[in-house]
């Protein structure tokens, strides 16, 4: 329990977590796009399946990402679900999944 003297550790972490996630998010995401990209000079049929298992990996990545972001967002009160970045992110997601899916 905290008191008015001790701070909350999970507050703590929910402000550290707003402050850097962003950009944490940001880098995940370009070193996606780069990863994604690469797939035009795999030729043999191995190295494309695990090119798609590091694509789907990093899609995981960015994910969780994203959920400790709207995490820390809910302790800050900071959530507004008809946000439009929410459903941009969430979309990114569902199209990314369904390219590599028909791949």
């Amino acid at each position: 329990m905290c008191t008015d003297k001790t701070p909350d550790p999970i507050m703590a972490l929910q402000t550290r977590l707003l402050g850097e996630l962003p950009d944490d998010i940001a880098m995940a995401r370009d070193a996606y796009h780069r990863l994604a990209g690469e797939a035009a000079g795999i030729m043999d049929a191995r190295e494309f399946s695990a090119h798609q298992a590091a694509c789907k990996a990093a899609l995981g990545h960015l994910e969780s990402l994203i959920k400790l972001l709207r995490w820390a967002c809910e302790g800050a009160g900071e959530v507004d679900d008809d946000a439009p970045d929410k459903s941009n992110v969430d979309q990114l997601i569902v199209e990314a999944r369904r390219t590599l899916n028909r791949a």
